[in-house]
């Protein structure tokens, strides 16, 4: 089995490191920054790839602006998967997040000189966003998967359902990806999230924690 962990040993990411709480920064209000992961979490302090600094790095060996291409804020290595796993950490409204995968996946590739289905097999991406700033949006996105759901129900038999579908209802803890990036699922990475602050603690904890 590829050992993912001796890809990222190499000099542009071992020089590229910062804690979480760091490139959890949203600076973008200079007045009024904000730590999306807070200090008095445990896991701030462990140490993460700022990919924003591998993409700055890259692009200065071409003698080019680190604007050519957008990037995600952090690479992290889960023991627990063997994957890399991108997150953007999004404080304020959610844009460019497809692109942002992309650009990063084409810096990745070029660095571990690997092709989009070793992506597809070893990546994931997260998007952490701040659900008080996102409200509105997440709320509708969760009413009309409700919806779709129900009307999926009512399209099949009493029998069926009682039988069979409301079982794994009961079993299924469904996960809602929003701004539509189910579509890099499978194409593009292995898996896409798109969480709160606290389940992205809950799963840093599970999955990447030393």
């Amino acid at each position: 089995m590829t050992n993912i962990k001796d890809k990222i040993e190499i000099g542009i990411f071992i020089n590229n490191k910062k804690s979480l709480l760091e490139v959890s920064l949203d600076d973008s209000d200079k007045n009024n920054p904000v730590n999306m992961v807070d200090a008095d979490k445990d896991i701030s302090k462990d140490i993460v790839i700022d990919f924003d600094d591998v993409k700055t790095a890259f692009c200065r060996k071409f003698n080019k602006s680190n604007e050519v291409f957008k990037s995600a804020d952090a690479l992290l290595y889960s023991k627990t998967k063997n994957k890399l796993i991108f997150v953007e950490f999004k404080n304020s409204k959610v844009r460019d997040v497809k692109t942002k995968l992309k650009d990063s996946l084409l810096v990745l590739s070029n660095i571990l000189d690997v092709n989009l289905e070793f992506c597809r097999e070893y990546l994931e991406y997260i998007v952490v966003y701040n659900y008080e700033k996102n409200k509105k949006y997440v709320e509708q996105e969760k009413n009309k998967c409700r919806r779709e759901e129900q009307n999926k129900s009512q399209s099949l038999s009493k029998e069926y359902i009682e039988g069979f579908v409301k079982p794994l209802f009961r079993l299924a803890k469904d996960e809602i990806i929003l701004w539509d990036l189910e579509l890099m699922k499978d194409i593009c990475v292995s898996e896409v999230h798109t969480y709160t602050v606290n389940e992205f603690l809950e799963y840093y904890s599970k999955n990447c924690s030393r």
